[in-house]
C-alpha cells in the first residue's frame, strides 16, 4: 500500500512536536503537550491545526532568539498553527508536498510545503525538509 492510499480518508492527533533551537537543544515550539489534528480528504485536501496548551505560560518560557526560523517564533507568539491546501506524494522520495493555499501564517500561503513521511502501523511521523529538525508524531485517529 502506498503512503498516498494510507492517507486519504484518514484523520491523525499529534503526539509530539518539537525541533531545535540554534544551540542543538530539543524545543517544543507550542509546549511539550501541544494538541492538533492532521486530516487527509479524499479529494487530496490537508488539513493541519495544532495549538499550544497554555499559551501565555509557553510564551513566557521561551526565548525568542534561540528559534531557527521565524515561522517558529510567529507560532510561538499566536500559540497556534494551522494551513490547509491540496497536496501530493512522491512516493520514491516519501515526500508529502502541501500546496498552501489558506494558513494563519501569511508567509505560508502560495508555498509548497515539503515535508518527509514515513508510516508504521498507526503512527505517522512527519519532519521537514527544509529544516529536519522539525519533527511532528501523529497517532491515527479510529472511526467510531
Amino acid at each position: 500500500m502506498t503512503i498516498q492510499e494510507k492517507l486519504i480518508g484518514t484523520s491523525w492527533e499529534l503526539e509530539i512536536y518539537q525541533s531545535e533551537d540554534k544551540f542543538g537543544d530539543i524545543i517544543y515550539p507550542l509546549g511539550e503537550n501541544a494538541t492538533g489534528n492532521i486530516i487527509f480528504t479524499s479529494e487530496n485536501r490537508l488539513a493541519v491545526q495544532i495549538m499550544a496548551e497554555n499559551h501565555e505560560e509557553n510564551l513566557l518560557e521561551k526565548n525568542l532568539d534561540t528559534f531557527n526560523t521565524e515561522v517558529e517564533k510567529e507560532m510561538a507568539k499566536l500559540g497556534y498553527h494551522a494551513y490547509s491546501g491540496l497536496f501530493d506524494i512522491d512516493e520514491e522520495k516519501a515526500h508529502l508536498t502541501t500546496h498552501v493555499d489558506v494558513s494563519l501564517i501569511p508567509s505560508y500561503v502560495g508555498t509548497d510545503q515539503i515535508r518527509k513521511a514515513t508510516i508504521e502501523g498507526d503512527t505517522l511521523y512527519l519532519s521537514n525538509v527544509k529544516h529536519p529538525e522539525r519533527k511532528l508524531v501523529w497517532k491515527k485517529l479510529v472511526t467510531r
